[in-house]
């Protein structure tokens, strides 16, 4: 039974995001809406500072390119 229970408690602990972690989002695409992506990226990293997200406004087509050959993946 002890056994059980500390294979549980492992499990749940490796389920805890690590404290100080922080997780990035990759992203590229259309040059147009990246004004709008580039702010409202800023204000969610103020609510939420161990999320990073890079956008590469290179374009629509470049965006899908870079989709096709794994550099990025959709959101």
């Amino acid at each position: 039974m002890n056994h059980r229970i500390a294979v549980l408690l492992t499990c749940l602990l490796m389920a805890l995001p690590v404290v100080g972690q922080t997780t990035t989002l990759n992203g590229a695409g259309a040059t147009f809406p990246y004004p709008m992506y580039s702010k409202w990226f800023s204000e969610y990293n103020k609510l939420h500072p161990d999320v990073q997200i890079n956008y590469q406004s290179i374009g629509s087509g470049g965006g899908i390119r870079q989709v096709l050959n794994g550099t990025i993946y959709p959101w």
